[in-house]
């Protein structure tokens, strides 16, 4: 049994947290959509006039032409929940339930709906791929940055918010949908906007921006249609833009009005220096919020659970839709934070609630902002509450809460950069230290578990740093009544394998397998009696939670069913709810990536031609010494080819892969440097599983 790099204060940590977490039972998956009326009668769509600078002058003059009937085999996209809605092609491919995090890579709005004219094309979008041949249609919701402006104007400062180097193609002009709403529509090359790839790509767009009416004392929201073709195929597509367009229906996003196809609800703006707002989670659906800054703020979030069973989890996304924070510490019932985050760009900012089990549950959002941070000294904790915060370099902040003679108390402290090596004291009500904890190394958390307290009173937690540097972190408290005795290390797990076992009083089992990104895998562990109620979770080689589950009763059998998506050691941790011994069975079953096809030897300075078969993978191993450094190339030759290049040590790891090019191009791997002497393998695929040709180049540096 090879040896564990992982204390047992991070065991405590885990389990503490396992320990307050319930998964609810038997949630329905989604809610059902309310779709729209199927009569979507056409109208009449803009023009397109003469190719022109995006500053030029706007026109919204051009008459509209009449657009011919759509086939009655055409299929719905969207739905009156989701904003809009509108007739595709019936071989185009809806994948608006593929846009896991709608916020994401979007700077003019939150994704709603999304469809492409094959899988091809919508898998490369989604994966951020370049896009360079096909075209798609996607539907935003945008927060008007300036209700007021004429819809033309802002149709224009939208686009060269998002798209900087967009070029007008033709002037503004006037659309109105199916269900009467007005809106303005512009065509441009390049971007590309909407859904990013990864790379400056020649396309075509026709944007329209619709301006739905909003209720009485709310606040307005856009819609924004994106119609989107490669330059070079968009005279093929350009008269079914014109039918999609025509038949689009707005129905407006209200705040509460689930978007995304049941995925997400968007429910509104966080207006003002404080704000707050009550909603409720439906099963297995997002909440969105919105909140606008002009200028440098600090700004701090609480998300409050209104019921035990939620397990709320919170995200920032910035003005350019990229992740600022996350806080889920694990717990159900409590309330999680942000503390005095600095946010200096301008723009539209996003925040997500999520419950980690998808449950139904009622929450409180609130939002502050100012000038100046509010917490940097630190300020009050609650039992149940997850706090992060950043201590600036040299800092010292305490956290204070009340408690009474006899309780136990559980405290984590969790650095959020591994230059940060955390410091926690505990002060009772005397002012006497009780605790010093500097237990971890600079990334570690401190754990504080199941103290019990003997007086009543206020109690300081003081956080700081061993060294002058300091670092964002979260700090928790918790009530911990009955701590996990013992941890017990349960051995290692392959494929295949059904090993029993027995879970002593307030005990936890950590069984340890090796995984590969792509294996698709299956962990259930079975009580082997009726009175063991399994907590499971697993846990990535960052000891970051990738899936827990405890959906049933007593005695019945819990199950993980997942894909992983990195190479290295997974954790199983496994646990009796109220810490009940018992037998149980656990099993772990996978379908491992497919094995490469040994293609043969490669030498540096050769250049080798070869192919991949469809949906397999090809390997050339080659000798190299620690130090070398390599350069390594791999051409497609077809255009429509898209490599995808893996590089893997002695150990049979994948250390580096490359998937950055579009199709058609050169994926490199350049000046990198070998650790490790032994036989290393170049493994090949093509990302959609197509047959494939290919040059391989492989040169040493030096």
């Amino acid at each position: 049994m090879q040896k564990r790099d992982l204390p047992l204060l991070v065991f405590g940590l885990l389990i503490t947290a396992v320990a307050a977490c319930r998964s609810p039972t038997d949630f329905p998956a989604s809610n059902d959509a309310t779709t729209l009326e199927p009569e979507l009668a056409e109208t009449g769509v803009a023009a397109r006039p003469t190719t022109a600078p995006l500053d030029e002058a706007i026109a919204t003059d051009t008459p509209t032409l009449p657009l011919p009937t759509p086939a009655d085999d055409r299929q719905t996209l969207g739905s009156d929940r989701a904003g809009l809605a509108l007739l595709i092609p019936p071989g185009w491919v809806n994948l608006s339930d593929q846009l896991d995090i709608p916020a994401m890579d979007n700077r003019l709005g939150i994704n709603l709906v999304f469809a492409a004219d094959s899988e091809r094309t919508g898998r490369s979008l989604l994966a951020g791929k370049a896009f360079s041949a096909g075209a798609y249609v996607a539907g935003l919701v945008v927060t008007p940055t300036d209700p007021a402006a004429d819809p033309a104007t802002a149709l224009i400062d939208l686009i060269t918010a998002a798209a900087p180097t967009a070029v007008r193609l033709t002037s503004v002009a006037p659309v109105t949908s199916a269900n009467d709403v007005s809106g303005v529509a512009v065509e441009v090359a390049d971007g590309p906007i909407g859904l990013n790839a990864a790379a400056p790509n020649d396309l075509r767009t026709r944007v329209v921006l619709f301006t739905p009416p909003a209720a009485d004392g709310e606040a307005p929201s856009w819609i924004v249609l994106l119609l989107s073709a490669s330059t070079d195929r968009w005279s093929q597509f350009a008269a079914e833009f014109d039918r999609m367009l025509a038949s689009t229906r707005v129905a407006g996003v209200r705040p509460g009005v689930a978007a995304q196809e049941g995925n997400v609800v968007v429910r509104g703006q966080l207006a003002g220096e404080r704000a707050e707002a009550a909603a409720t989670l439906e099963p297995a659906v997002n909440d969105l919020w919105t909140f606008t800054i002009d200028d440098s703020r600090y700004v701090s979030l609480f998300l409050s659970a209104d019921e035990p069973p939620l397990d709320p989890a919170l995200t920032l996304l910035g003005p350019d839709r990229r992740p600022i924070a996350r806080v889920d510490n694990g717990y159900a019932g409590v309330t999680e934070s942000i503390t005095d985050l600095w946010l200096t760009q301008p723009g539209v900012y996003i925040v997500e609630v999520s419950d980690f089990y998808g449950a139904p549950g009622g929450y409180t959002l609130s939002l502050s902002q100012s000038a100046q941070p509010q917490y940097s000294g630190g300020g009050p904790l609650g039992f149940g509450q997850a706090l992060q915060g950043v201590l600036p370099p040299g800092g010292r902040q305490q956290w204070v809460f009340e408690a009474t003679a006899g309780q136990r108390v559980s405290i984590v402290v969790e650095p959020g950069a591994t230059n940060f090596d955390a410091v926690l004291d505990l002060y009772g009500p005397d002012g006497q230290r009780l605790v010093a904890l500097d237990e971890g190394f600079s990334g570690d958390p401190e754990v504080l578990s199941a103290f019990q307290l003997a007086a009543t009173g206020e109690y300081a937690v003081l956080v700081h740093s061993f060294s002058p540097q300091g670092g964002p972190y979260t700090i928790s408290l918790d009530e911990g009544d009955q701590p996990i005795a013992n941890f017990y290390d349960a051995g290692d797990l392959a494929y295949g394998d059904v090993r029993p076992e027995s879970l002593q009083p307030n005990e936890a089992h950590a069984w340890f397998f090796q995984g590969q990104g792509g294996d698709h895998i299956l962990v259930r562990v079975t009580p082997l009696g009726p009175g063991l109620d399994p907590d499971v979770w697993l846990l990535d080689a960052n000891l970051e939670r990738v899936a827990a589950v405890d959906a049933f009763a007593a005695g019945e059998p819990e199950t993980i069913e997942l894909t992983l998506t990195a190479d290295g050691q997974y954790l199983v941790l496994v646990r009796d709810f109220a810490g009940q011994p018992g037998d149980y069975e656990i099993a772990l079953g996978a379908a491992p990536i497919a094995t490469p096809e040994n293609a043969g030897a490669l030498n540096y300075g050769d250049s080798l031609i070869g192919a991949i078969k469809p949906d397999t993978a090809v390997a050339w191993s080659f000798n190299a010494q620690a130090g070398d450094v390599i350069d390594l190339t791999a051409t497609p030759g077809e255009s429509s080819s898209d490599l995808v290049v893996q590089l893997q040590g002695p150990d049979g790891l994948t250390v580096l892969a490359v998937d950055d090019a579009s199709a058609g191009m050169a994926e490199s791997i350049r000046a990198f440097i070998v650790p490790t002497a032994g036989a290393w393998r170049v493994v090949l695929r093509e990302y959609f599983g197509q047959t494939a040709s290919y040059r391989l180049a492989l040169a040493r540096a030096r």
